[in-house]
């Protein structure tokens, strides 16, 4: 797998060089992600579904026309995603609210074929591919006082160094310089993992939520 992130990283860089209809743009904005998946409510300690957590995402991408309606669209881009549980729980000052939010960041790469329904707006759809950079648990004051647990935590062997996901949504042309982008990606892969002690256990954990994208056409 990681082999083949490296060749699509390549291409990426090679089709940047080597067309001259290579439209390249950045972006960012805000991610509203949260957990998946039949283990999502048992992953946060106090048997609670996941909340929606607001991230932020940016990076750069690369768009290449086959024709005037269908194009693929690549890049790289530096995601935050996560979830925040929240509930009840007992410590040593009794019963309290204990709040986790999970922090996961990661390098995604997306392969999407966007097609144009009009000059204006077009719809998206593909796989991504993400690499995992760190990932953390972050404990609110009342779980550090009852537990006596740092303020964040770094669980990156809890998760899965690769994920992937399916990205679908619109996308509009506010200018020929300015574009919006809504996206829903739904995660492909169980990414939570326990590996200690000789175990080898993985869990129905899985990235989801939506990315909303303000985009800059650097070169069209």
């Amino acid at each position: 797998m990681k082999k083949l992130i490296y060749l699509l990283v390549l291409s990426v860089c090679i089709g940047t060089g080597a067309s001259a209809q290579v439209k390249i743009s950045i972006l960012g904005g805000p991610s509203f992600t949260t957990f998946g998946g039949k283990d999502a409510k048992m992953w946060g300690s106090v048997d609670k579904k996941p909340k929606m957590a607001i991230r932020l995402h940016g990076g750069l991408l690369v768009q290449y026309p086959f024709n005037e309606k269908l194009s693929a669209v690549s890049g790289l881009q530096y995601s935050v995603k996560g979830a925040v549980y929240e509930g009840s729980a007992f410590g040593q000052q009794g019963e309290f609210t204990a709040q986790y939010k999970k922090v996961l960041s990661y390098i995604d790469i997306p392969l999407i074929i966007q097609y144009s329904i009009t000059d204006k707006l077009g719809i998206q759809a593909g796989p991504q591919v993400s690499m995992l950079v760190s990932a953390k648990v972050k404990n609110s004051k009342e779980v550090q006082d009852n537990f006596g647990l740092p303020e964040s935590e770094d669980v990156k062997d809890d998760y899965k160094g690769i994920d992937m996901c399916l990205a679908v949504g619109p996308v509009y042309n506010l200018t020929d310089k300015i574009v919006l982008q809504l996206l829903y990606q739904h995660g492909l892969m169980k990414i939570g993992q326990y590996k200690e002690f000789g175990a080898d256990v993985t869990y129905d954990i899985r990235n989801q939520g939506f990315k909303v994208s303000l985009i800059y056409v650097v070169k069209n």
